[in-house]
């Protein structure tokens, strides 16, 4: 891993430390999955050098999601959850345990696990 590959990450990571945990999923997910954010176009990210963070502006992610059109269909399909989850489109963060675990339950099944 490059140094600022692991500045990127690190940077990431300090920014969603004190965030709900669907910005941490969020984020997380596309750490996991590299290809967004280590490369290509990545001007949705913010860099505050100051505090040693990056953050995501989801609404920029948003647009250039839209407007982008490249990646494979698995690739965005990743962009496009992890821009959901860190919108909390969902409002996973308000469901009780019950509603949650069927969440999970229904993803679980969706992807064949």
């Amino acid at each position: 891993m490059h140094d600022s590959t692991e500045a990127l990450i690190t940077g990431l990571r300090a920014w969603t430390k004190n965030y709900d945990p669907h910005v941490r999923a969020a984020v997380e997910l596309l750490i996991w999955h590299g290809y967004w954010i280590l490369g290509g176009d990545r001007s949705w990210l913010r860099h505050h050098p100051d505090e040693g963070m990056v953050s995501v502006d989801w609404r920029a992610a948003r647009e250039y999601y839209d407007a982008c059109g490249i990646g494979s269909t698995s690739e965005r399909a990743v962009l496009d959850l992890a821009i959901a989850l860190g919108e909390d489109r969902f409002r996973l963060g308000i469901m009780g345990s019950a509603h949650a675990q069927a969440i999970v339950d229904a993803v679980r099944q969706a992807v064949g696990l």
